[in-house]
């Protein structure tokens, strides 16, 4: 007989299986499972973001404050002045107790010469994340600036020609006087203000022995740099004698016998034949008359290159002179510089190398004597000695002494005519660190007067600013540092004597100075004051931005005063 087993109950069933198929409070438990993970992730949401904020503030604080530290920084020494500028600018910037943040302080040093260095640690507490024993969060800020210690030099390369005395738009009898707000005066006050504007950073650079430097090229047909050059090596001039087109007097003569002593013939430079005893007959060459020959003849130089005043030897009235200071350019390409596009100089153009040491008589330059020249139909001089260019000034640190520098500004005087080349050349001459002003590549003596390409570990920067009134006008009959153009061909060589071809020559041979210049590493800013920009004058400068075309007085100064911040802000890196 088959056991039966018990009957269940209506409706019963047991607990688990129960439980099992019941859904109800499932959801509290889920959430009440999820809850911590949930916390956790909204917590580190609002503490990371509260976090972040307060590190960005902590670096925006560590960043003003060693920038404003910077700018008092003079040596490698940690003075209490720059310690305390770089803590008030970074507790302006994440005051203490900011975020909550616990007490701290900012440590500032130097580690090199120019640099501030600083470094801010804290913590902040969390607002959510303490619940899973996350109680703070660190936070730290490590910043530094470095003050760019460059030597800086400044050449300033100033067409003097007559139309400077004029006023702005207005040109005729004033290129002999200067007049009532003329643009020379308009010239001194932006160059002035140049000085004004990086007064600051010559400031600096000469509390940590480094300089800031200017230069001076004034040019019209010829550049005032002899006495320069002599003072810097005497063999840089020619001599002793230098050929110029001028006139020598070839006299007439007869021959002549006559009755005399023999001393007395010996005296005349004549052939004496004794007759009686001491007496005889002389036969000599007497001078009858004569005449000027004009062209091209060897002048004694020798005395006039030292300074001395001299008697002219091509005048019959006794006049002197004395050398005031121009030279006539050494050797250069006739050929291939020919008024073509091409703007780098041939290696034959001495005249266009910058950096050549003169070594033989085609590598140096001879002296501008105007008393001398002549024509080849004329008995006057072709030019007039006071048309010598204002004397060029090598690059000198003015500090603390904006006399001196105003003072050469107000000895300038525009007269003559208008050759670009010329004072584009010796402007990058005068500031190349290699050539006949090179200094030694690096040097500690920040006072050498030549152009190293370092001092005291630090690079020197070269700025030119060229600055002219109007277009390039060589002449064909007067007297400039290539001499008479139509006689002395230096230029023209075998082309036509036309202004067009020696203009066109001319302008070619500006190109490559220019080239030249910024092959030297100098920046090159153009300046077209009253006057047409032309592409010639555009592509001189480093950058277009480089190259202005200015018609005010007004302008002028304000072009000069953004330089000199261009030029002293470049000094500040972070």
């Amino acid at each position: 007989m088959k056991k039966r087993l018990p009957k269940r109950r209506a409706g019963a069933r047991p607990f688990l299986s129960a439980l099992a198929r019941d859904v109800r409070g499932n959801t509290l438990m889920l959430v009440a499972a999820a809850l911590i993970p949930l916390m956790a992730m909204i917590g580190s949401g609002v503490d990371m973001a509260r976090g972040y904020m307060a590190q960005d503030q902590l670096q925006q604080a560590c960043d003003a404050g060693v920038l404003a530290a910077r700018r008092l920084l003079s040596g490698s020494q940690l003075t209490d002045a720059v310690n305390n500028e770089a803590k008030a600018y970074f507790n302006f910037n994440f005051p203490q107790g900011t975020y909550d943040a616990a007490a701290f302080t900012p440590v500032v040093t130097v580690p090199k010469l120019g640099t501030v260095r600083m470094t801010a640690s804290t913590t902040i507490p969390t607002a959510i994340m303490g619940i899973l024993g996350f109680k703070t969060m660190a936070l730290s800020a490590s910043c530094s600036a470095t003050q760019d210690f460059v030597s800086t030099d400044i050449m300033l390369v100033l067409d003097m020609s007559g139309s400077m005395n004029c006023p702005p738009g207005q040109a005729g009898a004033c290129n002999e006087v200067e007049q009532p707000g003329s643009k020379m005066a308009a010239l001194r006050s932006a160059a002035t203000s140049l000085y004004d504007t990086l007064a600051g950073a010559q400031n600096q650079l000469h509390a940590n022995s480094l300089r800031l430097r200017y230069g001076f090229v004034p040019y019209n047909g010829t550049v005032n740099v002899g006495r320069i050059l002599y003072a810097k090596n005497p063999d840089y001039i020619r001599g002793p004698t230098y050929p110029y087109q001028t006139r020598v007097w070839v006299p007439t003569t007869r021959t002549t016998t006559s009755f005399r002593s023999e001393s007395d013939c010996a005296a005349l430079g004549g052939t004496w034949s004794r007759f009686f005893l001491s007496l005889g007959y002389c036969t000599y060459q007497e001078v009858t008359g004569g005449a000027w020959s004009y062209g091209q003849y060897p002048v004694d130089v020798s005395r006039y290159v030292t300074g001395a005043t001299v008697t002219v030897p091509t005048q019959t009235n006794g006049s002197t002179a004395r050398w005031a200071g121009c030279i006539e350019e050494r050797k250069t390409n006739n050929v291939t510089i020919n008024g073509g596009s091409g703007t780098t100089a041939p290696a034959d153009a001495w005249d266009l190398d910058v950096t050549r040491i003169p070594n033989s008589d085609d590598s140096r330059w001879g002296p501008w004597w105007p008393e001398v020249e002549f024509g080849r139909d004329a008995t006057a001089q072709r030019t007039r000695s006071d048309y010598c260019a204002s004397e060029a000034s090598r690059l000198t640190e003015y500090y603390n002494n904006k006399q001196g520098f105003t003072n050469y500004l107000a000895n300038l005087k525009p007269l003559g005519s208008t050759y670009h080349d010329i004072g584009m050349i010796w402007g990058a001459r005068f500031i190349a660190s290699e050539g006949i002003f090179a200094g030694p590549a690096e040097t500690n003596d920040q006072f050498t007067a030549d152009n190293p390409s370092k001092i005291r570990g630090f690079s020197v920067r070269k700025y030119l600013i060229f600055m002219t009134d109007g277009d390039l006008s060589p002449t064909l009959d007067e007297y400039s540092s290539y001499g008479i153009e139509n006689l002395d061909k230096r230029v023209l060589g075998s082309a036509a004597v036309t202004g067009t071809n020696q203009v066109n020559r001319h302008l070619q041979r500006f190109r490559m100075a220019c080239n030249a210049a910024k092959g030297q590493n100098i920046d090159v800013w153009v300046i077209a004051f009253s006057t047409t920009l032309t592409s010639e004058m555009q592509n001189c400068a480093s950058s277009p931005s480089q190259a202005a075309g200015i018609s005010t007085s007004a302008d002028l100064i304000a072009k000069f005063q953004e330089i000199g911040s261009k030029i002293g802000s470049l000094r500040l890196s972070q």
